[in-house]
């Protein structure tokens, strides 16, 4: 297998489940495959990134390449660490810097794989044609993730109202810092309020690494069914898509 390089700590607690998850396909995959002793774990190296820091470095408009100058190279300068570390494939294990992916990856010299076009594809592939977007301020006010989701097919929208924004972003911090406070009722009410032309509850899709900690059904699942409505975990989806890079020849 091929050696992983996580850019994580963009919150801590999902650079946890990525690095969970990624062992736990390894060993479902190796434990297929009949392996003599312990399981092969992919080697793996993570930055882990300041959050506060981040934050601080955040721009205005998404296309605004100048404000987020020192976001990019922030993230890049993380990238290009796990590249001399001899990382031969990348994620970001977080959903809001894919809007400035291209910026942030540019001179990285080893695939990143984007969360976007994993979660895209993924959606694709369940035949789903509308999605709802829950995510940070900027992945709901961005139209990157929109614009790969029309390449797939899929139509894709956030909340309209800023009082939903509003209560999504809390909601991402209060799970940045292990605190629930019935988060999972709070998320299923922003959805009631927020269906499509059509009037049926939408698929949504959980465009935070955050906001699967709302869920402890979903917890190593890409999708799961709650009260009807199906939710979309980009984390698993995500490790899942890179999993499957790191298996292929090096």
């Amino acid at each position: 297998m091929k050696k992983l390089g996580i850019v994580g700590g963009v919150a801590w607690p999902s650079t946890i489940d990525y690095y969970k998850a990624i062992c736990r396909l390894s060993v479902e995959h190796h434990r297929r495959l009949n392996v003599n002793g312990p399981s092969p774990i992919p080697e793996m190296a993570i930055e882990s990134l300041n959050l506060n820091k981040s934050y601080g470095l955040r721009g205005g408009e998404i296309s605004d390449d100048r404000s987020w100058a020192s976001y990019d190279a922030y993230f890049r300068d993380a990238l290009l660490r796990l590249e001399q570390s001899g990382a031969q494939i990348a994620i970001i294990a977080s959903n809001t810097p894919h809007n400035r992916f291209e910026a942030i990856t540019r001179g990285v010299t080893i695939p990143v794989v984007n969360i976007f076009q994993a979660v895209a594809e993924h959606c694709q592939s369940l035949g789903l044609n509308e999605l709802l977007i829950l995510g940070t301020a900027p992945t709901m006010d961005s139209p990157k993730f929109a614009e790969v989701l029309r390449q797939f097919g899929i139509e894709g929208w956030a909340p309209r109202e800023p009082v939903d924004r509003a209560e999504v972003v809390k909601l991402i911090s209060e799970l940045q810092a292990e605190s629930d406070n019935d988060a999972q009722r709070r998320i299923a009410a922003v959805v009631a309020r927020s269906t499509f032309g059509s009037g049926h509850a939408p698929t949504v899709c959980l465009a935070c690494t955050e906001l699967p900690l709302a869920f402890q059904e979903i917890e190593s699942s890409t999708e799961v069914i709650v009260d009807g409505v199906m939710y979309v975990n980009t984390t698993i989806v995500h490790a899942k898509a890179v999993f499957r890079q790191l298996l292929l020849p090096q």
